[in-house]
């Protein structure tokens, strides 16, 4: 059971910094948009007390878990009104790509401590006792040739919440944003699968500049880009 404040810092950070990109996705999707935010904030309080890495919210698969907690909220407040996942997922990912992001600005010394950071939790998540709920990877070193870096998650922590509200038909769309933003950055990311998709591992290459491979053209009948693009 997480603790209160750590559930407030994750919430402050993450959904309450969400609401206007929540509304404007609500709105697209649904009229009584106030009454979606409010069911929204509900499902997500529910999430909360037992979400992987709330009391941990530094480390670096944490921030996506929370993002996709936040979607999978509105997701399943729209549900009810019959929203699927192929329309809200599409319309998720149109409204992402049209977003400006502003590229982090971080120096090679950060740079360096955050790839230090992320294999040393590449290699605790291996760990045999390690806790439920939690993606377990390892990094793959690149040649520098086919990719710099990448790694591979052997257990999805989004995709356990996911089974455990039956939406596991929106995860493909959530994996659909690292290409979104591998866009953006250019960083060449490369896939060939993801757990959510009926593979055995998510699997994650990165060169910068590179040409990237992305999922929804591997697998068009899970992640229906065009579905929602009359709504956007």
């Amino acid at each position: 059971m997480n603790s209160g404040k750590s559930q407030e810092f994750v919430k402050s950070n993450y959904f309450n910094q969400a609401k206007p990109r929540l509304t404007r996705l609500a709105g697209k999707l649904f009229s009584d948009v106030s009454t979606i935010l409010k069911d929204t904030e509900t499902i997500f309080d529910g999430m909360l007390p037992n979400l992987a890495y709330v009391e941990m919210p530094t480390h670096p698969l944490a921030p996506a878990l929370f993002v996709c907690s936040v979607n999978l909220s509105l997701y399943l407040a729209l549900k009810k009104y019959g929203i699927n996942p192929h329309l809200f997922g599409s319309t998720m990912l149109f409204g992402l790509a049209a977003a400006p992001v502003n590229k982090p600005n971080e120096s090679d010394q950060e740079r360096q401590e955050s790839l230090a950071k992320f294999i040393s939790e590449a290699k605790n998540s291996q760990i045999e006792n390690s806790e439920k709920g939690r993606d377990v990877f390892e990094i793959v070193a690149g040649d520098n040739a086919e990719f710099e870096w990448g790694y591979n998650i052997k257990s999805c922590a989004i995709c356990y919440v996911a089974q455990k509200y039956n939406a596991m038909d929106l995860v493909p769309y959530m994996c659909a944003v690292d290409d979104v933003m591998s866009d953006k950055f250019l960083q060449g990311l490369r896939r060939t699968g993801s757990i959510a998709v009926g593979a055995s591992q998510c699997d994650f290459r990165f060169k910068q500049g590179g040409n990237p491979l992305k999922l929804a053209d591997q697998y068009p009948n899970q992640i229906r880009i065009g579905y929602g693009a009359l709504l956007n």
